[in-house]
Formats: C-alpha cells, sequence, structure tokens
C-alpha cells in the first residue's frame, strides 16, 4: 500500500546534483512536512466521504528518472493529474489498480467492497472527485507553509499504463535533471488498503525551494 508521491540553484546541473545528493537529514524534515500535508488531505476526504482515512508518508526516494515507471509499477493503472504552478511547481497524481479504485467508489458509496465491477462514469467521477480532494489538500499545506500561492489545474483522469501516463512529467522533470523525489505514501480508508496512491513530482527548483524553506535558508 506505498504509493508513491515525488524541490535558487545557479544552474540546471546544480539542481540536478542536489536531488541526487540529498542527505538523510534533509529528507527526514521533508518527511515530515509531507506528512502534514497528507494529514490535511485525509481529513478534507474524510470530510467528503464521511469515512476514516488515514494517510502517513513513511519515506522519500531518490530514483533515476529512468526508473520511476518500474518503482510504480508498469502495469494498467487508473491516474487522476493535477498541475502544480506558480508558488511550487510540478505534477501531482493519484494513482489506483482498477480493482482498487472500484473499491473505493464501493466505499464512497456506503457498499461492500468488490460490490461494483464495471468503470462506469459515476466510478470515474467519484475517483476523479477523490483524487482531486488529495492532491488539493496537499497542495493546500504546501501552500501555506511556503506562503505562496499554488496555482492547480482542472483534474483530469487517465487509464493507461503507467509509463504512458508518467511519460509528459518525466520529461519536463528530465530537462533539469536525472533523478526526481518519490514520496511513498501509505493511505487506508475505513481500514481497507490501497496500493500506489499519490504521488507529487515537483520541479526540481520548487523542491528546493521548500527545503530552503524548511531549513530557514541555511542549505
Amino acid at each position: 500500500m506505498d504509493s508513491l508521491v515525488v524541490v535558487p540553484v545557479e544552474s540546471e546541473q546544480k539542481i540536478g546534483e542536489y536531488v541526487k545528493e540529498m542527505d538523510e537529514f534533509t529528507k527526514s524534515a521533508l518527511v515530515e512536512t509531507f506528512n502534514i500535508g497528507a494529514s490535511k488531505a485525509a481529513d478534507a476526504l474524510s470530510e467528503m466521504t464521511g469515512l476514516t482515512v488515514n494517510i502517513t508518508v513513511p519515506e522519500i526516494d531518490i530514483v533515476a528518472i529512468k526508473l520511476v515507471p518500474e518503482r510504480v509499477g508498469e502495469d494498467v493503472k487508473v491516474a487522476v493529474y493535477i498541475s502544480l504552478g506558480k508558488g511550487f511547481e510540478g505534477h501531482a497524481f493519484f494513482f489506483l489498480d482498477l480493482e482498487d479504485a472500484l473499491k473505493i467508489f464501493d466505499l464512497m458509496m456506503g457498499m461492500p467492497p468488490g460490490s461494483t465491477k464495471e468503470f462506469d462514469d459515476m466510478v470515474r467521477s467519484a475517483v476523479m472527485e477523490a483524487g482531486n480532494i488529495l492532491i488539493s489538500a496537499f497542495a493546500n499545506a504546501l501552500s501555506e507553509f511556503l506562503n505562496a500561492e499554488i496555482e492547480q489545474t482542472p483534474p483530469e483522469l487517465a487509464i493507461d499504463f503507467t509509463s504512458a501516463i508518467l511519460d509528459f512529467a518525466l520529461a519536463d522533470i528530465g530537462q533539469y535533471c536525472d533523478y526526481t523525489v518519490l514520496l511513498r505514501t501509505r493511505i487506508t480508508i475505513n481500514d481497507v488498503e490501497f496500493k500506489e496512491h499519490f504521488m507529487i513530482i515537483p520541479h526540481p527548483s520548487s523542491m528546493k525551494r521548500l527545503v530552503d524553506t524548511l531549513m530557514g535558508g541555511l542549505l
């Protein structure tokens, strides 16, 4: 049930070096910050559904861009996507296996998980709204922490192989460095566990800004 969520330096090369060489102290501090966002996301989804939702962030991984699809899982996924901009630039995804998407719909509708067998328009709408709430709550937490406005595009939903869904986002980040940061996220809804749920791939300069703010500009 791990999911993945994915930071002024003077050059693109230094951005890449910074991400690749991020130390354990900085990663631990980032985990704490992202856990605040995860808590807000859980509260928002719980308020909408009336369900018990728990989201935690156990760790951050530094991963080579080319290996991201392999780490997320290369099979067909359901994904909600929102682009983040202005105060924090990046790509945000809510990833689920198709079976998990149907289970989340069942839980939202008050039915036993496994009741729904077909991914129809009602399921699509519910899953997109759940993803939108999660991503928006996470972005709002980052906005408060950075004291900066973060713009969000309307949500989009795709059902495709992971590599195809992530292709444009990884190509964008890959312009600046060969490595990115994946945030592993664990989610339970009414004690039902899910896989590969949440992933934010920040632009490296936005990740650096977040770290500089977190560490009081001492990095």
